[in-house]
């Protein structure tokens, strides 16, 4: 018991630490800092703050949200630590990614997924097929994540480009909720949106990227939620197909 409250905390603390870069977001020296990114991340802190009381509450949305969080800002801290700094500091690109690796370790493992979902699963299937539903949902909000920053702090190309990412967003929003609150739909919704991600990410990619570490970048933030979308329709496609099929 006393392992989880020390494993809580520390999520706790990794988000509490998110929200203060959040917060001082305006002390960044980037060029667009004040016109997009500000306005983009002030808004977050509503979710995060919810975030972090519901991980210490144990609700199972802390825990999904936590580590949702942790793999979206993972892919873009490790870029921003490891790659060229010009001399400038990095102490803002190493907290990020300090704490998006604690919200990782502390928020995974059989002992987490029995604090929060365990008690919430009221005795109902926890297999194979739930472990991929679940984390099909986590992958994808982390992309949500992702793809909402696309939408309000990138500089796109043309404007119409925003759609891209805009449709894709809206896509993920409502197959991950359906997913969520267990409606067999979502499913088919995210599998529709894994579809549209190749050939629309393709095309995003192809016209906004602006060197190849771009390309790179978007493929590793976003092909994990393509992935584990894909491996829930599989998972559950054949016991949809035979529910129908009952029914005709």
């Amino acid at each position: 018991m006393a392992a989880i409250l020390i494993r809580k905390g520390l999520a706790a603390a990794a988000l509490l630490a998110l929200g203060g870069l959040i917060l001082t977001a305006g002390t960044a020296t980037h060029p667009w800092t004040q016109d997009r990114l500000l306005p983009a991340v002030r808004p977050l802190l509503i979710p995060l703050g919810l975030t972090i009381v519901f991980v210490l509450a144990g609700k199972k949305w802390g825990r999904w949200l936590g580590l949702s969080v942790g793999l979206a800002v993972l892919p873009w801290a490790a870029v921003l630590v490891i790659g060229p700094n010009y001399g400038n500091p990095i102490t803002r690109q190493l907290v990020a990614l300090t704490a998006s690796l604690l919200l990782l370790l502390s928020l995974t493992g059989k002992r987490m997924f029995e604090a929060y979902e365990g008690r919430a699963a009221g005795g109902r299937p926890s297999g194979g097929r739930m472990m991929i539903l679940r984390w099909t949902i986590i992958v994808n909000m982390a992309s949500i994540l992702a793809l909402y920053f696309f939408v309000m702090v990138y500089r796109h190309g043309a404007s119409w480009h925003v759609i891209i990412p805009a449709t894709l967003l809206l896509g993920l929003v409502i197959g991950v909720l359906m997913l969520a609150y267990e409606k067999s739909a979502g499913i088919l919704v995210l599998a529709l949106c894994c579809v549209s991600f190749v050939p629309a990410g393709g095309y995003f990619v192809w016209k906004e990227a602006t060197y190849a570490g771009e390309a790179v970048l978007f493929a590793a933030v976003f092909l994990p939620g393509v992935l584990m979308g894909w491996a829930c329709l599989f998972a559950f496609g054949q016991p949809m197909l035979a529910m129908l099929r009952s029914d005709l």
